[in-house]
């Protein structure tokens, strides 16, 4: 591809990285302002899950006795996942509390306009806001984060005392857990789920724990099949087990995104292409990893121009091809979606419910029978849950977004 990308539109890896720490110096230091010295008591235990995929349809779908009775006598509310709705944004949010105009991470991967090419947004040097781990060390409470994704631990891991990630775990760890399920199983949460129940059970000294689980299972399965179910049921008396491992120990169920079957692939490069509106590339922010969950497609692309001037007639094009169901400029996808603009393309589009964006071989293709994705508005509505928390929680109403449903911990006294 060619080099003449406007700076305004696309940053180097050099200049992402240093974007990352000028930015944030407003809001990582505001954040950590909020925070209270260390406190002389230490705070109720609490056990943070990032059930990845878990949207109402699944929640519906399956018994869940032991959730069901956390939403009946607890808190629960479905609320909204943040935009795009690709793991990576939603993990920053929920672990940083604040939206990616403030934490930095705008999808699973960024545009290296030095380089030419995409890269996934997991180095930690992207964050620009403090974690959650990072805020409960100020009340002299250590943490551990267990993820089936590797990803998550490398994003994440500041603060915490102890990190464990599937596919690359400590020595000791492989060896006290057994070796890792792969990750493209629904078999690597239980993996995960024995690893947390043995930290709630056996190590108190970790008064937070950040448990991330892998969609795969909902990328593989639809809520009504028995496969679905019989995975969450498996999750539930997991809950459950885990729950009566501390009797005082909160739990915050919170998924990062839904999931919709897709039909249809659509390859906006090649689109525009035929439409004579050719732009440096149309890239998915879902793109990460793991391709065998999406194939790297998903329902948010990120477009970036050959030229400023060009952007009337992309977004004239963008907006007569079919599967396209918003385009927005960089500046209208900022401020709508509170998200850091200089990690975006210069324009966003996102797609209808059974529409995905992405490199596929040709324009259009239609998608496997069984595929299953994410990434658009259309996964936005997620089911959360507080269970047990001992302090006074904020009013229902103040829950918008799975952005809020952590960012009450360790803030004030």
């Amino acid at each position: 591809m060619g080099s003449h990308m406007p700076v305004r539109s696309s940053l180097s890896r050099r200049g992402f990285l240093a974007a990352a720490t000028a930015a944030p110096l407003i809001h990582s230091s505001s954040a950590l302002a909020r925070v209270a010295p260390s406190a002389t008591k230490l705070p109720q235990r609490v056990c943070v899950v990032l059930f990845d995929g878990f949207g109402p349809e699944y929640y519906e779908a399956s018994p869940m006795p032991t959730l069901k009775a956390w939403a009946k006598g607890g808190f629960y509310k479905q609320l909204k996942a943040a935009m795009p709705t690709v793991t990576n944004t939603q993990a920053a949010g929920l672990c940083c509390g604040v939206h990616a105009d403030e934490h930095g991470i705008t999808g699973n991967s960024y545009w290296d306009a030095e380089r030419d090419e995409e890269l996934f947004m997991s180095d930690p040097n992207l964050l620009t806001s403090a974690t959650l781990f990072q805020r409960a060390a100020r009340f002299g409470v250590r943490s551990a984060l267990v993820s089936a994704k590797q990803k998550t631990v490398s994003l994440l891991k500041q603060g915490t005392s102890y990190a464990v990630g599937s596919q690359q775990p400590p020595a000791e760890a492989a060896k006290k857990y057994g070796t890792p399920p792969d990750i493209y199983s629904a078999d690597v949460n239980y993996w995960v789920w024995n690893i947390a129940i043995d930290l709630i059970k056996n190590h108190p000294k970790f008064g937070l724990l950040f448990v991330h689980t892998t969609d795969y299972p909902m990328h593989k399965f639809a809520p009504e099949a028995a496969d679905s179910r019989a995975h969450l049921s498996k999750i539930d008396s997991f809950l459950k087990e885990a729950a009566e491992a501390d009797p005082d120990m909160a739990f915050i169920i919170v998924p990062d995104h839904g999931m919709n079957a897709k039909t249809t692939v659509v390859n906006l490069n090649k689109a525009l292409m035929e439409r004579g509106t050719p732009v440096k590339i149309a890239m998915s922010a879902e793109r990460d990893q793991y391709p065998r969950h999406h194939g790297g497609y998903g329902g948010t692309a990120f477009i970036y121009l050959n030229s400023p001037k060009d952007a009337d007639k992309v977004i004239k094009s963008l907006k007569d091809i079919e599967g396209v169901e918003d385009v927005l400029t960089r500046d209208e996808a900022a401020k709508k979606h509170r998200l850091n603009p200089h990690r975006i393309g210069d324009l966003w589009v996102t797609a209808t419910k059974r529409v995905v964006f992405g490199h596929s071989m040709k324009k259009r293709e239609e998608l496997p029978k069984d595929y299953r994705s994410h990434g658009s508005a259309h996964e936005q509505d997620i089911p959360c849950f507080i269970h047990r928390f001992a302090g006074k929680l904020p009013d229902k109403e103040a829950f918008a977004t799975n952005v809020d449903m952590a960012k009450f911990l360790y803030q004030g006294t």
